[in-house]
């Protein structure tokens, strides 16, 4: 599966909202009610657990879940 598939597929089980029109764009900090600071914990976790990586919390900025892309680029890049 392709990891943008997969990501989305993550954002939809942790958020409980349809991401299946999600594109590189798409405003997510901020736009989306239900990805409050609790959510971003439970997102990174299961990120972690999906894609087999560990994502040092130091490195985060408020950027990396600006959009969709951005946040696809932090998994990405690691």
């Amino acid at each position: 599966m392709e990891y943008s598939q997969q990501l989305k597929d993550v954002l939809s089980e942790i958020l409980n909202i349809d991401t299946s029109n999600f594109v590189d764009s798409t405003k997510l900090l901020g736009e989306i009610s239900e990805l409050d600071s609790m959510s971003i914990v439970l997102l990174l976790i299961e990120i972690e657990k999906q894609f087999l990586l560990e994502i040092d919390v130091a490195d985060l900025e408020a950027k990396h879940f600006e959009t969709f892309g951005n946040l696809a680029s932090l998994i990405q890049n690691r």
